[in-house]
């Protein structure tokens, strides 16, 4: 009688271990899944997602059909006092949505832009000679370092070492192969070096 009590107690104990790996398998995703699902997220992501669209934002458009006035402006600190970007329809190129309304003081890095007179809806054409209208939103973000982090933002500062575009399957989005300088390539993880001319396109 007592063997089988214990037999019976064995086998509702290993029953309970098999539905709880089951348990862990099914809803939770194992450790090891866990661990890879982790992964840091490179500056592009977590750039839209501290900078994402507003609901007055007006439709993406192609950055490379831009043709209005130039405007080429050298910026000589960091931040430029562009508050953000958005991508264009498939991803690429970068038009400016919103620029810091003031310069605070003479010299205020924030407010160069706004001295120079930059304008939401331009269409950021080339930086440093370099034409980006289809290299990746995040590739462009990534050489251009200009953002002004608010502390809980500052915590992703890390991620801005990745150097990897963010979603590289996604439809839609347009390859590129080295450009500019051999020097410098846009997506490898670089911060183009001050000063940093820009020339911007205005939309029509």
């Amino acid at each position: 009688m007592a063997a089988r009590r214990s037999s019976s107690l064995l086998s509702v104990v290993g029953l309970a271990g098999l539905a709880w790996n089951c348990f862990q398998v099914s809803f939770v995703g194992g450790p090891a899944a866990r661990r890879t699902d982790r992964v840091m997220r490179p500056v592009g992501v977590d750039y839209l997602l501290r900078n994402g669209p507003r609901n007055a934002d007006p439709p993406l458009i192609d950055p490379a059909a831009a043709n209005g006035p130039s405007h080429e402006i050298t910026y000589k600190k960091k931040p430029f006092g562009i508050a953000r970007y958005a991508p264009g329809k498939a991803g690429t190129g970068a038009v400016v949505m919103e620029v810091t309304p003031k310069s605070r003081y003479p010299g205020d890095p924030q407010g160069q832009a706004f001295v120079a007179g930059v304008q939401p809806g331009w269409v950021v054409k080339t930086v440093n000679g370099v034409d980006v209208t289809a290299v990746k939103f995040e590739d462009i973000m990534e050489s251009l370092d200009d953002e002004v982090l608010d502390p809980v933002a500052a915590l992703s500062l890390n991620m801005k070492e990745a150097g990897v575009s963010a979603n590289p399957d996604r439809a839609g989005s347009k390859s590129y192969g080295a450009v500019g300088q051999s020097t410098f390539k846009f997506g490898a993880g670089n911060h183009a070096e001050l000063p940093i001319t820009v020339k911007y396109v205005e939309q029509r």
